[in-house]
């Protein structure tokens, strides 16, 4: 997910990158992520939809005229602790 704006004709640009949100997608309903444990998550949970959507708003927000060429992980420290996981295997 991608995130463009132009701050007084400057455009900055930066990525979203969400681990594992509670959608659909993932096979997971829309209850509560803070009810769901997920032990392979460093915080213990999968993220909500929310969580990355006001990132997302704060990027597109006038007080991230700074921030350019960033991207943002947003999953709940995964990559951290399993920087060996890549793309749904271990290696």
């Amino acid at each position: 997910m991608e995130a463009a704006a132009a701050h007084n004709g400057i455009i900055l640009a930066n990525s979203v990158a969400p681990g594992a949100i509670v959608t659909p997608m993932n096979n997971m309903g829309s209850g509560d992520a803070q009810k769901i444990k997920t032990p392979e998550i460093p915080i213990g949970r999968p993220g909500d939809v929310r969580e990355i959507a006001s990132l997302v708003a704060w990027l597109c927000s006038e007080w991230a005229s700074y921030t350019t060429g960033q991207s943002f992980v947003v999953d709940g420290g995964f990559m951290l602790a399993k920087p060996q996981f890549y793309g749904g295997k271990y290696i």
